[in-house]
């Protein structure tokens, strides 16, 4: 009798065991939280690790956009956004290093727009966006931005040494000479080209070097297409020479060149020009 009151008592409290566990509210991650908040903050970027944590990445020339959401039970005020550069306040955003948008009524909703510039690589870029309401609460959520160097900002940075130069028409036939292969561009900053013909120069095939004098050099806005311009050691004449684009990253360069040879018995010759990125 005894034995059987005790397995009767053990399967009652399994039972309740049972019950308990099955009432046992559902866990919440941070998004229902957020959702029970009565003042928020949210950005339409990654979401990081802690409450109103937020990323994004961007090369150098980009433009960040970003959506920022406020609901607020009590009216708001203000949207201050910060800005700054390794935890320090960057006084050139806005005003003083802040930029100020009004804001009123329950909710708003305020499209971010940021170019990332060469000065934010590599450091470390973030904003942070204060909401302000009427009864002088606030909220805040940060956005941190990764800025890598873009292939166009880089071009001025490194020396571009000519590694290949293929015969296109030729089954890509590699048709670089043996006094080409020390030869570098230097592209600078303010559109100027220095051609560097190293050691082997002036002699055997690169007899002509130097004949012609290189004034400028671009790329286009879609980057599509790489242009030269020079003129003759002997002739003011200015030609423009376009290349279209095949590679551009930060560490190589493929520019392609046709050029229309039948004065010379050929015919229109298509030629590819490879330069490696080295250091400046």
């Amino acid at each position: 009798m005894k034995r059987r009151k005790g397995l009767l008592n053990n399967t009652l409290i399994f039972l309740l065991m049972l019950a308990f566990l099955g009432c046992e509210p559902e866990e919440q991650g941070p998004e229902d939280f957020y959702d029970h908040d009565n003042f928020t903050v949210s950005l339409s970027a990654d979401r990081s690790m802690g409450k109103g944590q937020y990323s994004r990445r961007a090369e150098s020339g980009d433009e960040v956009n970003v959506d920022v959401n406020i609901q607020s039970a009590t009216p708001l005020t203000e949207l201050a956004i910060t800005k700054t550069i390794n935890l320090t306040v960057d006084s050139t955003f806005g005003n003083n290093g802040t930029l100020l948008v009004n804001a009123s009524g329950n909710a708003l909703d305020y499209d971010f727009h940021y170019v990332a510039d060469t000065t934010d690589v590599d450091q470390l870029v973030g904003f942070t966006f204060e909401a302000t309401n009427a009864a002088g609460e606030t909220e805040v959520s940060d956005l941190t931005l990764a800025v890598t160097l873009s292939p166009r900002d880089n071009l001025p940075r490194k020396r571009w040494a000519l590694t290949s130069i293929l015969h296109v028409n030729n089954n890509n036939e590699e048709v670089i000479k043996e006094c080409e292969k020390d030869n570098a561009m230097l592209l600078n900053a303010d559109s100027t080209v220095v051609m560097d013909y190293g050691a082997d120069t002036g002699a055997g095939d690169c007899v002509f070097d130097g004949f012609k004098v290189y004034d400028q050099w671009y790329l286009t806005e879609d980057e599509k297409q790489f242009v030269l311009v020079y003129h003759g050691l002997f002739d003011p004449t200015t030609t423009v020479e376009s290349y279209e684009v095949k590679t551009l990253t930060t560490e190589e360069l493929g520019i392609e060149l046709t050029i229309d040879l039948t004065v010379l018995g050929l015919g229109i010759e298509t030629f590819l020009y490879t330069y490696q990125a080295t250091p400046r």
